[in-house]
């Protein structure tokens, strides 16, 4: 009962552009991109990476996925999301796509105000449910960022390939991802400032000194 007014807390990316910050935790998915859906990226890796088979059998699932994403858990649906794109691809192909091939796409949904905001930051860090793998060449050489805090993928040591499963502490979302903020930072010298677009962000935006909400389709 107390997630509405919890919600209305948090002002709007708007009202930050005309500060410059010391560092700052950002989500990516719906805050420093447009889109706040992650499926067409994993479409991409599962095409790229692995087949047009595997990207046709991830597109099947989706009514699994939004059925899991939205009545059983956000982790749970990002969880299978993750198993169909990456189970039994080599990590080096995986590594290839996110490099190769996502950041154009990425690039061509950057939101302006919040990048506008990310980039006047001195420490930047991103954090996200999506696999580190994923997201970290775009992070780190197009949008300047430090950090990546993302969701780590299980590899067979011996085949170099992805399991499908994802390492402890699992997919970073809600508290996982203020768990993960505390350790990057410490648990004096928190972000300046914290952005996200949904609820689940409000865990790791509430231990920022300044929070913001982007605007997306989410209440």
């Amino acid at each position: 009962m107390s997630q509405p007014k919890q919600r209305r807390k948090f002002p709007t990316i708007a009202e930050c552009t005309g500060s410059a910050y010391e560092s700052i935790a950002a989500d990516l998915d719906g805050t420093l991109l447009l889109s706040s859906s992650s499926f067409p990226y994993f479409m991409l890796v599962a095409i790229e990476a692995g087949s047009l088979l595997r990207g046709l059998i991830l597109l099947l699932s989706v009514p699994i996925i939004i059925v899991s994403y939205f009545f059983i858990s956000e982790s749970f649906g990002i969880q299978i999301l993750i198993f169909i794109s990456f189970a039994g691809l080599k990590v080096r192909d995986i590594e290839l796509a996110s490099r190769a091939v996502l950041p154009r796409f990425y690039a061509a949904d950057v939101r302006s105000d919040s990048f506008e905001v990310f980039d006047k930051c001195k420490r930047k860090v991103v954090v996200t449910a999506n696999p580190t793998i994923m997201v970290e060449p775009f992070v780190k050489d197009f949008l300047g960022g430090d950090q990546v805090l993302g969701t780590e993928i299980e590899v067979d040591l011996r085949t170099k390939k992805a399991t499908g499963f994802v390492k402890k502490p699992g997919v970073l979302v809600g508290k996982r991802k203020r768990l993960a903020i505390v350790k990057e930072f410490g648990e004096e010298a928190v972000p300046d400032l914290g952005i996200g677009d949904r609820e689940t962000d409000h865990d790791f935006m509430a231990i920022c000194k300044v929070r913001s909400r982007s605007l997306t389709n989410h209440p």
